[in-house]
């Protein structure tokens, strides 16, 4: 589970800015749908929470830092590369500092918090430590100096590692614009990397979910391998109004002679392996797939998902999702969110969860993820401009959290626990007439219709 995020001099952030996911103890912690209780400690963590703002405020970038985070630690900078960080653009001064980032989050009962500092080329420091209760103990802290040289050193929560690979990576270190998490990503071996960072390492590359706005869910002809899937995803579908009864696979081969017919960026990813005789598998949007096997290496076999709708007098009929609207793609990208609800872990963090979506939809989306659950180790944190949401008996106040820009442009974040709300007070109603702010400032546009309307008149 996520339990807090900050980030400093990263696109619209200047200032450090932070978005804390504990649950108040003043609202309360006990409710199993909505908190779960963190090891050894008197803490919860919210399940649910999101992030309202004007279009601008920040809210796409917070959750663009949260990928930067998670692709500099699972793929690391190629040798001599520059590390693609984009500090804040309004002041000059800015792009000299380092932007700074930390995560603090529970993965397999065991909560770490992780951070680095870093510029275009190098990382100037790096530090992991692990909770024992409310004892915080070093795993590893790393600084690089003027000249480019890594030093990292094990920290008490660290020295089990003692006479392993990771002790001998520890004194090596790591390339000045490579942050040592990587490089222990690299051993690729979780008895080398030690049960504790191993441990820490897991959560990026398996628990959590990022989801942009416009994502595409690139591995859905192999979920729909999986038969309680594809039953569950066309049940939804179908609940949901859509038009879609149920959905299936349809399969067919193409020469390799007429390959070339095929969009130029599955050429281009996947003609090297062909020349190379090797197989190759490429996963392609809107339920495509791409597959080179065994001894059939002259067909690539094409399987796509389609989406069956009923027809006048019995049977369906197959049409492709490229078909089918904006929104019921968007929900079927979403659906996985849903369907490991009782059997993993996971924590999602879907960009504009509401695009292309019905607010009634989005609103029993929500209720689903948290009324559905069997396993509370699953949380969703989202973005949103749709104020019908903001209802206390769907969100804790703790859970909902607002993106504003200052007069320099910088963005900042605070909850609605801020404010003294009234249990009667409609949220959704008070949001939009500026009671917390925001919300953008319309003011100009009534100018311009004003003076659209004198236009006319004159004319």
């Amino acid at each position: 589970m996520l339990l807090s995020f900050s980030v400093e001099n990263y696109r619209s952030f200047k200032e450090e800015q932070t978005l804390n996911l504990i649950a108040s103890k003043k609202l309360g912690t006990d409710s199993p749908t909505q908190c779960v209780r963190l090891p050894d400690v008197e803490e919860s963590a919210l399940r649910v929470s999101s992030l309202y703002g004007a279009n601008g405020a920040g809210k796409s970038n917070l959750v663009s830092a949260l990928r930067f985070i998670e692709g500099l630690v699972l793929n690391g900078t190629g040798p001599g590369k520059r590390i693609a960080r984009t500090p804040f653009a309004l002041d000059e001064g800015m792009s000299a500092q380092p932007s700074c980032f930390e995560i603090r989050y529970l993965s397999e009962n065991e909560v770490f918090r992780y951070g680095f500092a870093c510029d275009a080329e190098r990382i100037h420091e790096e530090w992991l430590d692990a909770y024992e209760g409310k004892r915080e103990r070093n795993v590893f802290t790393r600084t690089t100096g003027e000249q480019g040289t890594a030093k990292v050193e094990l920290g008490p929560a660290g020295k089990d590692v003692s006479g392993t690979k990771l002790a001998a990576l520890a004194e090596v270190g790591a390339r000045s614009n490579q942050l040592f998490l990587t490089e222990v990503v690299n051993l690729d071996d979780s008895s080398a990397q030690g049960a504790r960072l191993a441990r820490a390492i897991k959560w990026f590359s398996t628990t959590l979910h990022i989801i942009p706005a416009d994502a595409t869910f690139l591995m859905l002809t192999e979920m729909m391998a999986d038969e309680k899937f594809a039953e569950f995803a066309g049940r939804f579908l179908k609940e949901a109004s859509t038009g879609i009864s149920s959905l299936a696979i349809q399969t067919r081969e193409i020469p390799i002679s007429e390959f070339s017919s095929l969009p130029s960026e599955i050429v281009k990813q996947m003609f090297p392996k062909i020349e190379e005789g090797e197989s190759a598998f490429l996963a392609g949007p809107d339920g495509y797939s791409f597959f080179i096997e065994g001894a059939k290496k002259d067909v690539v076999k094409v399987r796509r998902v389609s989406a069956l709708h009923p027809k006048s007098g019995g049977g369906h009929v197959p049409l492709p999702l490229e078909e089918e609207s904006d929104g019921s793609r968007r929900l079927l990208n979403l659906l996985p969110a849903l369907y490991h609800l009782h059997t993993e872990s996971g924590v999602y963090v879907i960009d504009e969860l509401e695009r292309s979506m019905h607010p009634m939809l989005a609103r029993k989306f929500i209720e689903y993820f948290l009324n559905a659950v069997k396993t509370p180790s699953r949380q969703l944190l989202f973005t949103t401009h749709e104020s019908t949401l903001l209802d206390l008996d769907l969100l804790r106040r703790d859970g909902i959290w607002f993106a504003e820009k200052d007069a320099e442009g910088g963005s900042h974040l605070y909850s609605l626990s801020d404010f003294k709300v009234r249990k009667d007070l409609r949220i959704d109603k008070g949001y939009l007439q500026g009671r917390f702010g925001a919300i953008p400032f319309l003011g100009g546009i009534d100018h311009l219709i004003e003076e659209a309307a004198q236009g006319e008149v004159q004319e």
